[in-house]
């Protein structure tokens, strides 16, 4: 397996059976939303320039975005640094957790990324009678 390959991640998209609004999405996942996410990492609804996103919180630096446009849902994200004295401390702290319990430096190389694709497995359990195959 190619290192640069498993380091991109795309934004995935859903065709959903009926139009929906990114805040019932939101109430749906908070009622069946049972995937433990690292670090207690959770999600809020937000507001933004371009609507309702939800926003999940920053792992290793990445950060999932969840928004539902008609009948479509889109997970994306966005990479998150928050330097102090050109380090992320939040980050560095979380990697030192994930080599704990991971055991290895590959969990907290590619731990950000894990992470998103869980988000988008459990969206995907949860969604799997709304989304069309």
């Amino acid at each position: 397996m190619n290192m640069q390959t498993t380091t991109i991640i795309r934004p995935v998209k859903y065709k959903l059976r009926e139009i929906m609004t990114t805040e019932e999405l939101y109430n749906h996942l908070s009622r069946s939303w049972t995937m433990e996410l690292p670090g207690g990492v959770g999600f809020k609804l937000k507001k933004g320039l371009f609507g309702q996103y939800i926003r999940f919180d920053t792992y290793l630096t990445i950060q999932p975005r969840i928004k539902v446009k008609s009948d479509v849902l889109k997970i994306s994200h966005l990479q998150v640094q928050n330097k102090v004295g050109g380090v992320d401390l939040k980050a560095t702290k979380q990697a030192i957790s994930a080599i704990k319990d991971g055991g290895n430096i590959m969990s907290a190389a590619l731990g950000g990324h894990e992470y998103f694709l869980k988000v988008c497995a459990e969206v995907e359990k949860i969604l799997q009678d709304k989304i069309v195959s």
